[in-house]
C-alpha cells in the first residue's frame, strides 16, 4: 500500500520520536497489506448489495453503473489479525478511568486498538462514523486512555471501489485546520491505496463481464478509475465537498 499522510498537533512526529515502536508497526502493517477483493459474481438483481456489487452514478454526463470490487470489511479485519501478531489491544474503552456522576453510569465507547496509550481508530464506514471517531479521541485523551491518536482511512481513489459515502483521507484532511477548536489530542490522519492497481483492474473488468451478460451497463475501469467521485457528506456535518 501506498500510504498518505497528514497531523494534527504534530500527531505523526510525536508518534515517531515517542512511540517509536507503535509507529513502525502502523507503517509496516498498512504498507505491507494488500485490498482483498470480492468475488466477481454470480449475479443478482436483487437483495442489498446487489452482486457484483454495484451503484449506479453519474461521470461525465452518463449514468451508469459503478463496480466495487474492494472488499473493505475484509480489509479491516485483517489489519485486526495483522496487529493483534504485535500485541495491540482490541477495542480498547476510551472511558477507562473517566468520571462521570452515578446518574448517567458508565459508557463502554469503544476504539479499535491501543497499544502504550496509541489510540487507534480504522474507519472504512460511511463519513458519518469519522466524526464519531474524533469525538472518541478526545474522550480517549481525557479519560487517559489515549496520548496519541491514528485514524486510519482509505484514499478516494480506493474508496470509490469500495462502496459509496465511505470516509476517506481527503475529507479527513480538510478537517485537520478546524480540529483544534475543540479536540486537543494529537491525531495522525493516514490515508492507504494501493501501489499496484492491476489486482483491483483485474477483478473489476470480471466483474464487468458478469454484469454485462446479464445486460447491466458499467462503466470500464480507466473510466470509473480516473473519475472524481466526491463523497456525500452529512448535511449536519457542515463540511464542504
Amino acid at each position: 500500500m501506498r500510504l498518505k499522510h497528514c497531523s494534527h498537533l504534530h500527531a505523526g512526529t510525536i508518534l515517531e520520536h515517542a512511540f517509536g515502536d507503535e509507529f513502525r508497526d502502523l507503517v509496516e502493517v498498512l504498507g505491507a497489506i494488500e485490498p482483498p477483493l470480492r468475488e466477481s459474481g454470480p449475479f443478482t438483481d436483487t437483495g442489498r448489495p446487489k452482486k457484483p456489487k454495484r451503484q449506479r452514478v453519474p461521470i461525465t454526463g452518463q449514468h451508469k453503473y459503478l463496480l466495487m470490487p474492494v472488499d473493505h470489511p475484509t480489509l479491516n479485519l485483517q489489519l485486526a489479525t495483522e496487529l493483534r501478531m504485535r500485541g495491540w489491544n482490541t477495542q480498547p474503552i476510551a472511558t477507562t478511568g473517566l468520571t462521570v456522576p452515578d446518574t448517567i453510569g458508565p459508557l463502554s465507547l469503544k476504539g479499535d486498538f491501543v497499544k502504550n496509550t496509541v489510540f487507534v481508530e480504522v474507519e472504512f464506514g460511511n463519513v458519518a462514523s469519522m466524526f464519531r471517531d474524533f469525538f472518541k479521541f478526545q474522550i480517549a485523551n481525557r479519560s487517559r486512555a489515549g496520548n496519541v491518536a491514528v485514524l486510519v482511512t482509505g484514499t478516494r481513489q480506493m474508496m470509490k471501489f469500495a462502496d459509496q459515502g465511505q470516509a476517506t483521507y481527503e475529507t479527513a484532511a480538510r478537517l485537520v485546520p478546524y480540529l483544534s477548536i475543540g479536540i486537543q489530542m494529537p491525531i495522525w490522519i493516514v490515508g492507504i491505496e494501493p501501489d499496484d492497481w492491476n489486482p483491483i483492474k483485474t477483478r473489476y473488468e470480471e466483474m464487468r463481464d458478469v454484469a454485462s451478460a446479464n445486460g447491466v451497463d458499467c462503466y470500464d475501469f480507466e473510466t470509473a478509475h480516473g473519475a472524481e467521485i466526491e463523497v456525500e457528506v452529512p448535511p449536519e456535518s457542515g463540511v464542504q465537498n
